[in-house]
């Protein structure tokens, strides 16, 4: 059951890469507590940016970030151990092998070895990776590399668990399993955010969806509210062409 608590709450974030050339415009919006939120959009619209900045990867240039109680620009400490995140590269840890990369995000996050190995070890089963673990990162397929990355970003059971494109390079097994994880860590009251470009994903999977077009919020889909929502590609073409759409759906649009 869906509570009425903001876990996060992302309000005006803008941000440059270079002077006069925006990635984000006064991103804002917010995720209940286990709630299952999509940010989808085209490649290039500013996804991976803004989960950077939600993690604090990226300076905050404007705008604000807060996460329960805490402030990222205030509380960075709290703040960070409350959050995880699968990447879409893995290629900064390479020399490691993916025992010594479970183990090193363990101790980032202060986890003890027992509760560690609780909480990997039915997971590396799911995933069947066991047999990789040995092996430098490097030498593994951008396939097993995610699956060991979703492993390792959850060993702090974090509040809000960040993923990026996280259903690319994934077999049909491996991404079902993912599927039940952000299904079952909100039905226990834990918070999903990632980034799409595939409407399917999103449509399956969301509570809420916010769709962003050229660096801001175009709308934010309440799907879990409209039981008899049209399909999610109508209202991504109403919003990204201006196609008229069935006017007996609701959607929420922003007003910044």
């Amino acid at each position: 059951m869906k509570g009425v608590f903001f876990l996060l709450e992302v309000s005006g974030l803008s941000f440059h890469y270079q002077p006069h050339v925006p990635v984000l415009t006064n991103l804002t919006f917010s995720v209940l507590d286990g709630e299952i939120v999509g940010l989808l959009g085209k490649n290039g619209v500013g996804k991976t940016t803004a989960l950077k900045l939600i993690l604090g990867l990226l300076p905050l240039e404007k705008g604000s970030v807060c996460l329960g109680n805490y402030s990222l620009d205030l509380h960075p400490m709290q703040y960070k151990k409350q959050i995880n995140y699968v990447s879409d590269s893995h290629d900064i840890y390479n020399n490691l092998t993916g025992k010594e990369y479970l183990n090193f995000i363990a101790d980032m996050y202060e986890v003890p070895s027992e509760t560690r190995s609780k909480i990997y070890t039915p997971l590396i089963e799911a995933f069947q990776v066991e047999k990789y673990l040995n092996s430098p990162i490097k030498k593994l397929s951008h396939g097993t590399k995610q699956k060991i990355a979703v492993i390792a970003s959850l060993v702090n059971d974090p509040l809000l668990w960040v993923l990026d494109e996280p259903m690319t390079g994934l077999d049909v097994e491996s991404v079902q399993v993912l599927k039940e994880l952000i299904q079952s860590r909100a039905a226990h009251g834990k918070s999903v955010l990632f980034s799409s470009h595939i409407l399917e994903i999103c449509e399956n999977l969301c509570d809420k969806i916010v769709i962003m077009q050229a660096g801001t919020l175009q709308k934010t889909i309440e799907l879990r509210d409209n039981p008899s929502y049209i399909s999610l590609e109508d209202i991504y073409l109403e919003v990204v062409n201006d196609v008229p759409m069935d006017k007996g759906f609701s959607i929420k649009q922003n007003n910044p």
